[in-house]
């Protein structure tokens, strides 16, 4: 009976699909003929196997039957186009029909997920960021993730190191979070794999012979290594100059360079790492950049621990590079770098090659005999060294003394064109600077230098708004300079006149004895004043302004022919005159520089007494040139004052310089 009931059914459904398959031609749908064929075809297999069905599978086709084609319409979310608002329908088709397009849909997906590409990862990215916010949760997800990811390229480099590669894209994504949690987390990552050697390209040799799978395994880490270091450090690059926009992500991309190039400082691409940082520096204002100090620090350290001379010959070509093109138109301590160079500190410039070759060679009586055997071993075992060398990329001595050279050429002609440009927030570091590389200088620069100092000097002086502490300190940091450069060149044998620096020091010894500032330099602890909306550093670098001035008092009387009793005299009237003002550990240091001064010029001690003494005039107290202050006419009375002062030491060296005057 079960049998009969189902061909009744079978031939029941084969006469209403004819005749909705007739209805349909008769309409006039002509495209479905072979959907209709193919059904037919399907009924005429499904009577012949209905022979067969047993009870239990009769149930099944009792069960209503879904038609194919059937399609369904629904109305999705409205879209906002031009300012109005359009309904959206779209069409479903039955699940029958589309089963074999989302089997291949879904097949491309799980390919997708095994094998992601660059576009599709950033596409899943921007769906995902411009989709849904960040939550606490996605953001937990995403640190885990990236933390996951740094830890696997940690422990196995050579293994995962397509996990650089990923990491890379994800701090090029539009999520701030994304890209700013991959882009720091990439520098410790960085710090872990960067061998201890700088990667060499392989050549097309290396390219086609054949290694063992270790060569090429190590092959293939060092290659995607140097690649994705390159496009972090063209990232860093980008984002540091992106600060309009994203200022953020560009103190970030700061800070990764500084530890970058702290660290990795012998590894490739150098010089495109220091240049962030250098740019960095380079700007008119950097009061508000919380990243300036970290990167002024990273440079003063680099410069400071470089012994081979690589390093801050990169350092100072850059940074003279870009102050040229800025104008000069930066912080002071970013010339301050320069004072950092440890480089030149044992570099002589004015040594004969005779002196260098015995620095090198060994006498002759040093040297051990050597058979012929072991000699042809020590140059083979030479050669061996000095492929060595190449590859640890070691700075032999010739070397360090050609970066000494070029970096002392940069040094002086950058601080050449600072002082020509005459900016005023840069002329005390580097006079400064001369005053330490000063006595390097190549004689062919000596006459600018000179002129530069003396036309700075003279505006000055001739400034309406008078010499403030600044300016008298910038006074004595030309002459020091000036002296330093000329001391040098005594073996030329050239008289070099330099009365006008004589003059100008004479004139400022009221200014700088009125300084209270006089004995403190920036190293010194002060507090700030609270009054003032920021703290204006000091231009003191290393000296202060007492140590300037007895230097600069030593050169012209001791260390140069510039010396001579008339200003000898009218010198020791004026010092006693500053004793009065200046602080007591002053006081004291100008008393022992009389002391001294006392003793190779014996005519001063006339000042101190008016007997046996017929003097022509009267001493022109007012005037600023002292061969013109008629200083034989002076008396020192002011060591009478002196003996009542509070300061026992003082009161001391008072008596010592009257008893010695009466000596002499």
């Amino acid at each position: 009976m079960g049998k009969k009931r189902g061909s009744r059914f079978v031939e029941e459904q084969r006469k209403k699909k004819r005749q909705d398959q007739d209805a349909l031609l008769s309409v006039g749908i002509a495209n479905l003929a072979n959907n209709v064929q193919e059904g037919l075809a399907e009924s005429d297999q499904e009577t012949d196997q209905s022979a067969n069905w047993e009870d239990e599978e009769q149930e099944y086709e009792l069960k209503p039957r879904s038609l194919k084609n059937e399609v369904k319409d629904y109305n999705a979310l409205p879209i906002k186009r031009g300012g109005k608002i359009e309904r959206v329908v779209k069409k479903v088709e039955s699940e029958n029909e589309s089963e074999s397009e989302e089997e291949i849909e879904e097949d491309d997906e799980q390919d997708k997920k095994s094998n992601p590409t660059e576009g599709q990862l950033n596409d899943e990215n921007e769906e995902d960021e411009e989709e849904e916010p960040d939550t606490e949760e996605k953001i937990m997800l995403l640190k885990e993730e990236i933390a996951d990811l740094v830890e696997k390229l940690m422990e196995e480099p050579e293994e995962n190191i397509n996990m650089l590669s990923r990491l890379l894209r994800m701090a090029q994504s539009k999520n701030p979070n994304t890209s700013r949690f991959s882009l720091l987390a990439l520098v410790p990552a960085f710090k872990t794999i960067i061998p201890g050697y700088r990667i060499r390209p392989l050549s097309d040799h290396e390219k086609a012979e054949k290694v063992s799978k270790d060569i090429q395994k190590l092959r293939n880490f060092e290659q995607t290594l140097i690649i994705n270091y390159k496009n972090y450090i063209d990232l860093l690059t980008e984002l540091a100059k992106n600060t309009k926009n994203d200022h953020l992500m560009a103190q970030f991309a700061v800070k990764a360079a500084c530890e970058l190039s702290a660290s990795f400082s012998h590894f490739n691409y150098r010089s495109d790492c220091l240049l962030i940082i250098i740019r960095r520096v380079c700007k008119p204002s950097p009061k508000n950049d919380s990243v300036f100090s970290d990167c002024i620090k990273t440079l003063e350290v680099l410069l400071n621990e470089d012994d081979a001379g690589d390093i801050s010959f990169d350092i100072i070509r850059l940074l003279s590079k870009t102050l040229r093109s800025r104008k000069f138109k930066v912080d002071e301590s970013v010339i301050n770098v320069f004072l950092s160079a440890n480089i030149l500190n044992d570099y002589d410039p004015n040594a004969s090659e005779e002196e260098k070759a015995e620095k090198i060679k060994l006498k002759k009586k040093d040297r051990v005999h050597l058979s012929k055997k072991e000699r042809k071993a020590r140059k083979e075992r030479k050669e061996i060294e000095e492929e060595m060398r190449k590859a640890e990329l070691a700075v032999s001595a010739e070397e360090r003394e050609k970066f000494q050279a070029e970096i002392l050429k940069m040094l002086l002609k950058v601080y050449l064109d600072i002082l020509r440009e005459n900016s005023e927030r840069l002329i005390a570091s580097v006079l400064e600077g001369l005053a330490r590389i000063g006595h390097m200088a190549n004689f062919d620069l000596l006459g600018d230098f000179l002129e530069v100092i003396r036309e700075i000097i003279r505006n000055i002086q001739t400034d309406e708004k008078g010499i403030g502490h600044s300016e008298s300190r910038h006074v004595l940091l030309g002459i020091v300079t000036a002296f330093a450069l000329v001391s040098n060149h005594s073996q030329y044998k050239v008289q070099v006149d330099l009365s006008s620096f004589v003059d100008s020091l004479y004139s400022i010894l009221y200014q700088v004895s009125f300084d209270a500032d006089i004995e403190f330099s920036h190293k010194t602890l002060r507090l700030a004043d609270p009054l003032s909306n920021d703290f204006k550093k000091p231009s003191v670098n290393v000296s202060t302004k007492i140590e300037l001035l007895l230097k600069a008092l030593e050169n012209v009387f001791f260390k140069s022919k510039n010396g001579s009793k008339v200003r000898a005299l009218a010198f020791s009237k004026r010092l006693t005159m500053c004793l009065l003002n200046t602080p007591e550990k002053s006081s004291i240091a100008i008393i022992k520089f009389m002391e001294k001064l006392m003793s190779r010029y014996s005519e001063i001690g006339g000042l101190f007494s008016t007997e046996d003494r017929v003097a022509n005039g009267r001493f022109l107290m007012d005037s600023d040139v002292p061969t013109r202050a008629n200083s034989e006419a002076a008396t020192v009375w002011e060591t009478l004052l002196l003996e009542n002062h509070y300061s026992p030491a003082i009161a001391k060296g008072a008596k010592k310089l009257l008893a010695r005057s009466k000596e002499a």
